[in-house]
């Protein structure tokens, strides 16, 4: 039964009925390039050795759109909230960062190039600092130092053909949300898909990276490479090359990783990453050390995650999780005293263990 205020509605709807059903034209009422809203959330529980302390914690939230104008453009952006402790005081802090913010062009009649600008991670290296992109819980330590996680600039690239890709960029320097200085870091790379299931990439980056000085020039060469020889193993590997001019001084570090994954069957797997970074002039950890880390996660695993840019581990037919609970147990060793103990000392090894939920929504 309809009301006096739906009347008019009804005539409205059946007087734009009636030509579009004449001219077979169809009426949708929704939006041509929607948004897509995205994001996941992350708790842990984790103890280190060392320390003696265990926690727990809802860790991070974030929350991504993508917003498509057309073929050719789109928005892509990301905000991140997380938890973390003060350098200075130890309090827990809640921080929340722009964490990627694209918009992306490909020029009419070029579809072989496009343009980004904005804030995105770095086109390099096989880990990255979503937790669901990742194989494993926890950074490694040349995530943490050897190279950049994040650029502020602009990239471009250009696929020669449907195995090789060139990438150029520009950015204010490493992590760097503002400039620190009034030189800017650029970037070379390649990457090339030699066989089916195989990529593999080699950039180079060279710019100042220390904060009010244009003096101290930076160079890093990396290379990586992800495999999938079958459905069920994964292997991604990185190495990185770093040289920096301080002072008349060369200081230089080299560092890799190799993360395998396995997949058992359709909800339980295990990652195993091991790794080496060899700092010796102290440039990169402020210790002149080699450090070593292996780290083993079992995961148990459902549902895959819907469309969007948490969709699969890149380069791979791996489909992201919905939910994810991965236990991990991670060994660190340094030939120095490196790694802080309850009392404050330094001492050359350290084991902690976690326990991380990732829930992508």
């Amino acid at each position: 039964m309809f009301t006096g205020r739906s009347a008019p509605l009804c005539l409205l709807l059946c007087s734009l009925a009636g030509p579009a059903a004449a001219q077979e034209v169809p009426i949708t009422l929704e939006e041509r390039n929607p948004v897509t809203l995205t994001g996941f959330a992350v708790g842990v529980a984790s103890y280190d050795r060392n320390l003696r302390e265990n926690t727990a914690a809802g860790s991070k939230l974030a929350l991504s759109l993508f917003r498509p104008w057309s073929d050719r453009l789109y928005l892509f952006g990301q905000l991140t909230t997380h938890l973390e402790r003060d350098d200075s005081t130890g309090e827990p802090v809640t921080e929340m960062e722009i964490d990627n913010l694209i918009v992306s062009w490909t020029p009419r009649g070029a579809s072989a190039l496009s343009l980004a600008v904005g804030r995105f991670d770095a086109p390099l290296g096989f880990e990255r600092d979503d937790e669901p992109l990742n194989l494993i819980p926890t950074g490694s330590f040349n995530f943490e130092f050897a190279r950049p996680a994040k650029l502020t600039g602009a990239v471009v690239r250009y696929a020669l053909s449907p195995q090789v890709t060139l990438t150029g960029m520009v950015a204010n320097g490493w992590n760097q949300e503002l400039d620190n200085n009034s030189g800017k870091t650029g970037g070379l790379g390649i990457q090339v898909f030699p066989a089916e299931r195989l990529a593999v990439r080699v950039t180079a980056l060279y710019g100042p990276e220390t904060a009010g000085t244009n003096g101290a020039q930076r160079t890093l060469v990396t290379a990586d490479a992800t495999f999938q020889p079958v459905s069920r193993f994964i292997l991604g590997v990185e190495a990185n090359r770093s040289a920096e001019r301080s002072g008349g001084t060369s200081l230089r570090w080299t560092g890799a990783a190799a993360t395998a994954f396995w997949r058992f069957d359709r909800s339980i797997g295990v990652t195993v990453r091991g790794e080496v970074l060899d700092d010796g002039d102290g440039a990169a950890t402020a210790t002149a050390q080699t450090l070593r880390s292996l780290t083993i996660s079992p995961w148990y695993f459902y549902r895959e995650a819907r469309e969007g840019v948490f969709t699969n581990v890149e380069h791979t037919t791996f489909r992201l999780p919905a939910f994810a609970l991965r236990p991990a147990i991670r060994f660190d060793r340094s030939d120095q005293p490196f790694f802080e103990d309850r009392n404050g000392n330094l001492v050359r090894a350290n084991m902690t263990a976690v326990l991380e939920l990732v829930y992508l929504f």
